[in-house]
């Protein structure tokens, strides 16, 4: 059984830790600043923990699951064993301190409390030797059925693919809740709109796009346009919808 030191205790490490096939692998122990926000993590896991590198315990590697901008702080502290960081931007260099270094990049959004089948979240690895490739392949098909070898770069353009794709999208929603807080209406009433839309997601989506702009209504965006206060949603309104239009042309 190989053990594994976690390092963090956020949305990442959790479904991560709590999915890990113990017949394999375990989570040795978990460094993390606070004890508190690792708590219910460690309670779960019946592991240690730690915010003290000279009480890291053995283990076997190190999962580095942080935020982007500590990786490069909390390095210093660890032991040269076989390293990983979860980052879908952040490049695999920055562990080049380690013999043994690689990229385990679950691509999801994750949040603590919100349950998912991790087996059918694609893991986009990489390795600084085929010797490790094959050890981090046999660890992220231990969590999921779906596992690709990316480089730093690769890996880089799908994690920006990704921002746009969820991040960005769950955005505009959040425009389209305020709009209709704002204006005393509903929610609710777009949900059927917004489910279909997400439903029938497997074709090309410029085969699905519809709306004033995709058909040149210029009238509607005009009067759209009229009634929006906010500058900055005009302005995103605005370079959509003229987005939209470049777009469906380049396609035509």
């Amino acid at each position: 059984m190989k053990k594994i030191l976690l390092v963090g205790s956020g949305n990442v490490a959790t479904h991560l830790a709590k999915n890990i096939d113990n017949k394999n692998y375990c989570i040795n122990q978990v460094f993390s600043r606070s004890k508190e926000n690792a708590k219910k993590l460690i309670e779960f896991l019946g592991c240690n923990w730690t915010n003290n590198p000279k009480k890291i315990l053995k283990s076997d590697i190190t999962i580095i699951s942080v935020n982007d901008d500590s990786i490069k702080n909390v390095i210093k502290f660890l032991p040269n064993i076989p390293t990983v960081h979860t980052s879908g931007c952040t490049g695999i260099d920055i562990l080049k301190k380690f013999n043994d270094y690689g990229v385990l990049y679950p691509l999801q959004t994750f949040k603590k409390n919100v349950d998912m089948n991790i087996k059918e979240v694609p893991f986009l690895i990489e390795t600084n030797s085929k010797k490790f490739e094959s050890d981090l392949f046999q660890l992220a098909s231990n969590l999921s059925k779906i596992v690709r070898v990316t480089d730093s770069k690769t890996r880089k353009k799908i994690h920006l693919a990704a921002v746009f794709a969820c991040n960005f999208t769950n955005h505009m929603l959040v425009l389209a809740k305020k709009i209709c807080d704002e204006s005393n209406n509903d929610f609710s009433l777009l949900l059927p709109l917004i489910k279909k839309t997400f439903n029938q997601i497997n074709e090309n989506p410029i085969k699905l796009q519809t709306g004033p702009a995709f058909r040149e209504d210029l009238g509607v965006i005009e009067e759209h346009l009229k009634i929006i206060e906010d500058k900055n949603l005009k302005k995103i309104y605005n370079f959509l919808s003229q987005n939209i239009i470049q777009t469906k042309n380049e396609n035509i």
